[in-house]
């Protein structure tokens, strides 16, 4: 007799704080669920719906824009209530918000005003002009957006045999991937003349032939070249080399 009456009370529960009669959610069944329960189910479905913005790429290789896409979150507590305040029969749809993307192809075309251009000449050995082409073809296309940090390392590293990169003189013998200060030193040129802010720059230990003193940056597995997009548009990082001769332009929006 006790049992039948917990179940009529749960019953009766059900009728007067859960969702009305003949309630659908995406056409699901909604009908005297609790607000907890609603939730749970709305949980479960927007595992399948979420998903981030993608920004729109620029491909290297082909030197081409892929478009951008949205993204999608359900908004769980909009939702719940939505389902909770819902009237009989009435068919209740997920509130999905739009998330858009921060970087979309509309950006990727603007970015066409060259705001600097440099180039050096260092010539060398074979494996040091493969290194300069190697670096910079892996800067080639890097986009930064306002207040990104630019980071060499990030960006050409790591200098491995398996990435392309070969032995050739260093400061004090040989290394892999010995030349590709000149091409950190292109860009840290370039970032000069474009006025952005440097976060990390250092010497070489030795003057090099490819610049006045005091406008060379150094590189290690341990020491870095950074600066920061200091401006309040994108800019694109365009460069390239070939038989000691390396140069970068940068762009940004109109």
């Amino acid at each position: 007799m006790a049992a039948f009456s917990l179940n009529v009370a749960a019953r009766f529960y059900r009728y007067y704080k859960g969702v009305k009669k003949g309630v659908t959610l995406e056409d699901i069944p909604m009908e005297g669920k609790l607000r907890e329960e609603v939730r749970q189910q709305i949980e479960r479905m927007a595992l399948e719906i979420n998903r981030p913005p993608r920004n729109a790429r620029f491909d290297k290789k082909n030197m081409e824009i892929t478009s951008e896409e949205e993204g999608l979150m359900v908004d769980i507590p909009a939702t719940v209530d939505a389902v909770m305040s819902a009237k009989e029969n009435e068919k209740v749809k997920l509130q999905v918000i739009i998330l858009e993307p921060e970087l979309t192809a509309e950006i990727f075309s603007s970015i066409n005003q060259r705001i600097a251009f440099f180039s050096t000449s260092g010539g060398g050995s074979a494996g040091r002009t493969d290194n300069l082409y190697v670096a910079a073809r892996y800067m080639n296309g890097t986009i930064l957006a306002p207040g990104d940090v630019f980071s060499f390392n990030k960006v050409t590293g790591p200098r491995t045999f398996e990435r392309g990169y070969s032995m050739a003189p260093v400061v004090g013998g040989m290394g892999i991937g010995g030349g590709v200060c000149q091409v950190a030193t292109t860009v840290y040129n370039a970032a000069l003349i474009a006025g952005l802010e440097i976060i990390e720059r250092h010497p070489h230990s030795i003057r090099v032939g490819y610049v006045p003193p005091g406008r060379d940056a150094t590189i290690t597995n341990y020491i870095d070249l950074k600066f920061r997009n200091s401006t309040e548009k994108f800019i694109l990082i365009r460069s390239g080399a070939g038989g000691g001769y390396a140069w970068v332009e940068l762009l940004s929006q109109p």
